[in-house]
């Protein structure tokens, strides 16, 4: 089965791109190959814990696994929408209700023009609606990529603009999900991934109610198998599904 690349991890820069007169050169890969990822020696893979990064999920779930966060909303791109089903589970199995908005190519401030709404947008249309719940964003794979390409705002801009339109008051429970990719070059490279994830660590001396939830130092481990070295196997999806539910739990605990 093949990823539908129009909708991917690619689509915002392609919409970014095509207003800037340049014709990327994209690749699809298999949806069930099994690729793995290579150690990436930059990366620290060490399973560190502290109050604000959480690398190895698995780790806390004998201490706990319930949530506290009965109800989430998550945000992400298309290595959300591709696998809501399993997401969805996954956030089940740990006491939590969820309410994904997602789409492929989305970025914070970019979006292809068939999705409704960017990353921001989407935050603000949850907030209106009420939401008092916990929040997971799944964005930043597009955002480096667009800002890599010549997007004329920086990580640290991107990432305060999603934070402002969650709460701007800086008291709901965030878990931001950081990136990773075994591109070795171009805009998704994982070099820029590490831009962005180290962005994210940076914004949490500005929002403290900010948690980050370090994805990249388990995937680098290869346990969850990529098809294009952006999107992940369905087996690879449940891995990062089940990560992310648990790293809920670790930031969020049930009492």
């Amino acid at each position: 089965m093949r990823l539908r690349m129009p909708l991917g991890a690619m689509g915002s820069l392609c919409a970014f791109l095509i207003a800037c007169g340049t014709s990327p050169d994209f690749t699809s890969g298999q949806a069930d190959g099994p690729v793995l990822p290579p150690q990436d020696a930059s990366i620290d893979a060490s399973h560190r814990v502290d109050g604000n990064v959480h690398h190895d999920a698995s780790a806390d779930a004998a201490a706990s696994t319930r949530t506290s966060c009965s109800s989430v909303a998550h945000i992400g791109d298309s290595l959300t929408a591709y696998t809501e089903p399993s997401l969805t589970a996954a956030y089940q199995r740990v006491g939590a209700s969820v309410q994904i908005n997602a789409y492929g190519g989305r970025a914070i401030l970019q979006k292809l023009p068939a999705d409704p709404m960017t990353g921001q947008q989407a935050a603000r249309s949850i907030r209106a609606s009420g939401f008092m719940g916990c929040w997971v964003v799944a964005l930043g794979t597009n955002d480096t990529a667009d800002i890599a390409a010549g997007a004329g705002y920086t990580r640290a801009h991107a990432i305060d603009q999603m934070m402002n339109a969650i709460d701007p008051g800086r008291t709901a429970s965030v878990m931001w999900v950081n990136t990773y990719t075994t591109r070795t070059s171009g805009y998704w490279s994982n070099a820029n991934m590490m831009l962005w994830n180290q962005a994210l660590v940076d914004s949490q001396r500005r929002w403290p109610n900010l948690r980050v939830f370090d994805w990249a130092s388990i995937a680098a481990t290869g346990v969850a198998p990529f098809t294009d070295g952006i999107h992940h196997t369905a087996a690879g999806f449940d891995v990062r599904n089940a990560a992310i539910a648990q790293a809920l739990v670790r930031f969020f605990p049930a009492p």
